[in-house]
Formats: structure tokens, sequence, C-alpha cells
């Protein structure tokens, strides 16, 4: 299944076009009043210090009004947590779960619902969801993986090429062709992080495009026959493309924050990022030059959406829940956008109160709008796909 480019915003659809009841207000008010006094562990990528006080001061903050306590419970990776619950499925502890929700996406998803681990029926029917354009197949799949009401999207991620615009010239980074000419005439200046780390998978699974001449051979269920020699031919481009890279690829980093510190270091002047836009928020806090820009490639980027998930097992359901509504509230849509903490379009906005107040923020001189990165959007794969990839990328230019 092909999954469908983000556009610039979602637009909103009519409750009619969800696809399933949403909860009506005895049915929410249940929930709210279940949910008081509830404590929901949050598992989520902790690496970014932007989120991080964004979930902390501010969703935390709206939880609290509500009676609920929110625990940000910061990991490196998310297979960390969705790993804790399928071990607590194997040791059958089936109620009093540790983890009560999962920031997710693609692959990681795809293992739970193999594993029958997620909580379903409940996405669609958040009183929030009529700002969700639940018809839309970028947002009812996950990289080709139907939704079924078992998470949540709450943010979108187009990445871009953040630079340094007093290093790499703008005719470098007008298309991928010319920012890879320009990577191996200036050596040790682009790196990216070793997948299985989600920037740096991102970046091998766009340039994999490249090498293969783009997307177009890969929509759909993953073939061995059509993997093999597609990434024979990207780690050939791969390792032709190290001696280029910061200290030659001999190693690389770990995420997107010790990439972002090479990049404020002046180590490397550019690199590819889900949150490119946020960039201008390292910029007013003089993290980054004021020379930083944001481009797309004539030949697009990759995005995807960001949604939250909740274990079969969880306690506090009704408090994930809640939380879960939180976050598509337009008033908290327009924060991350203000504050440049994801980085990315809003998942919703295009038709709430706040549309007008969203349309209107002004466009920092180092970023981009969101229509520019999402113009000739590349898709994600499937989860098989993306496996596949990373595991090549590991034993056949990791390795090398």
């Amino acid at each position: 299944m092909l999954v469908a480019t983000i556009p610039g915003v979602i637009a909103t659809a009519p409750s009619s076009a969800i696809g399933t009841t949403t909860y009506t207000s005895p049915q929410w008010n249940k929930i709210l009043k279940e949910a008081k006094g509830q404590t929901v562990n949050w598992y989520m990528w902790g690496g970014g210090a932007k989120i991080n006080t964004y979930v902390n001061d501010y969703i935390g903050a709206e939880a609290k009004k509500l009676g609920i306590t929110l625990n940000q419970v910061k990991l490196n990776a998310t297979p960390e947590a969705v790993n804790k619950v399928l071990g607590e499925k194997q040791a059958g502890k089936n109620t009093g779960g540790a983890v009560d929700m999962i920031w997710i996406n693609g692959e990681n998803f795809a293992t739970g619902v193999q594993a029958d681990i997620w909580a379903c029926d409940w996405a669609t029917k958040l009183p929030n969801a009529k700002y969700v354009d639940w018809t839309n197949s970028s947002v009812n799949s996950d990289f080709g993986l139907p939704v079924n009401g078992c998470e949540a999207p709450w943010a979108t991620a187009s990445s871009g090429l953040v630079y340094d615009s007093k290093v790499v010239p703008k005719s470098a980074v007008a298309t991928l062709d010319g920012f890879i000419a320009w990577a191996k005439a200036n050596p040790g200046k682009f790196t990216y992080p070793a997948p299985p780390d989600f920037n740096g998978s991102m970046t091998v699974r766009r340039l994999f495009y490249y090498a293969n001449g783009g997307y177009s051979n890969f929509l759909g269920a993953y073939n061995a026959a059509t993997f093999t020699p597609a990434m024979a031919k990207a780690a050939t481009f791969l390792n032709d493309l190290k001696p280029a890279l910061w200290r030659k690829g001999a190693t690389y980093p770990a995420n997107i924050g010790d990439l972002e510190k090479l990049y404020a270091n002046g180590e490397i002047s550019a690199y590819f990022n889900y949150g490119a836009l946020a960039s201008f928020a390292n910029v007013k806090t003089g993290l980054f030059p004021t020379s930083t820009r944001v481009a797309a490639f004539k030949e697009g980027m990759i995005g995807n959406i960001s949604y939250v998930a909740v274990p079969y097992n969880s306690p506090n359901k009704a408090g994930a829940q809640v939380i879960a509504n939180i976050l598509q509230s337009p008033e908290a849509q327009l924060k991350m956008q203000v504050d440049g903490v994801i980085g990315s379009p809003a998942i919703v906005m295009s038709k709430t109160p706040l549309s007008g107040q969203y349309r209107s923020l002004p466009i920092h001189p180092s970023s981009v709008s969101p229509a520019t990165l999402a113009k000739n959007a590349n898709p994600e794969l499937t989860a098989a796909w993306l496996k596949a990839i990373d595991a090549g990328w590991i034993k056949d230019v990791q390795q090398k």
C-alpha cells in the first residue's frame, strides 16, 4: 500500500468522515472521571530538550488541570518500550503493566500489531478527533499498516536538510545530485546517525531511494528478490560516500542530539532532520549560527506521522486517552508550532478556531514553510522494508 504524501497542513474532516462513532458526552465524562487521580507513564524518546519541556511543562500542566499526572519516561529508542510490553505479555502480566502510552509509528507499531499488544477502538473516538482527517491515507495507515483505532496521531514529521549557508552554497541544496557532489567535494562536513536511530534510518532510506533511481519499486509488500540487488546498489553508493563523511564514516553519531552538537560546533555543516523546521529555535537560543537555513531537494524529502499508542495491559487507559486528546487540541498544536517543538506542520489546525493564528505565524529566516518541505514528498515504506534496509546498512556499510 502506498502511504500518501503528507500535505503541508492536514485538513479537518467532518465527524461523519472519520469512519466510526465518537465518544458521546456521557461516555467521555465517564473517561474523564476514571482518569482523575491516575498517573500516566508516557514512554517516549527523550533526546530533545524542546520536546521534553513541552511535554512536562505544557502537556503535563494541562493534564494536571484534569487531575492527571503525566510522567515522562525518557527512552533512547522506541523499541525499549515495545520490548517491555512484549516481555510483560510473555510473562502473563495482562493487567497492571508499566507502560501507559508510547510515542510510536512505523515498524515499532507494526511489531505491536503482530503481537496484539495495543488497546484499540479508541483513537478515532476522541473529542478532538473531529479535527483529524481520518479519511487521509497518510493518517489512517501507518507506514502502510492500517491504524484501526489503535493509535492517535499527534504530530507530523517532514524531513529537510539543515545547513550553514556560509559554508554550503544555495546551488548545492537545490537537488540531491548537487548536494552529494558538494559533500564529496567538501569531505567531513556531512554525516548522519547510525540506523536504527530514526533520523539515521530516514537518511539512509532517502539515499537508498536515490541510489536506485526512486522509490517506486519498493512500494507495497516487501520483496526479497527486489531488495537484494537494490541494497547492493545502495551499499555501493553509501560506501563510496564514506570518505566524504565526518571522520570518513569510521564512526557515526548516535542520535539527533549528537548530530546537532556537531553542527553547532561547526564540525559538520549539513544534516538531514525530521524536525528541520524547528531549527529557528536553536538559532534563537544561539546554539546554531544565524546563517542556518533549511532546504528540501527538488526530488523531495521523506515525511510521516507520529502517533501515541496505549498498551493492552495499561492500568491507566483513561488517563492516556485524555492526554492523547490534549495533544490533538488546537491550543496544543499551536503551542508546538510557536515554540518550534517538533519542527513539522501541525497535525490538526486548518479549520480549528485557531487556524487564523496558525496561518499567520511568521516564517523565521532560518526556516522554510511547511509546504516547501512537503513538496514532492517521498513515502515511507512498510515495516518489513525498513527493517531490511536498516539491517542491510549495518551489514554492508557500517561493518565494512
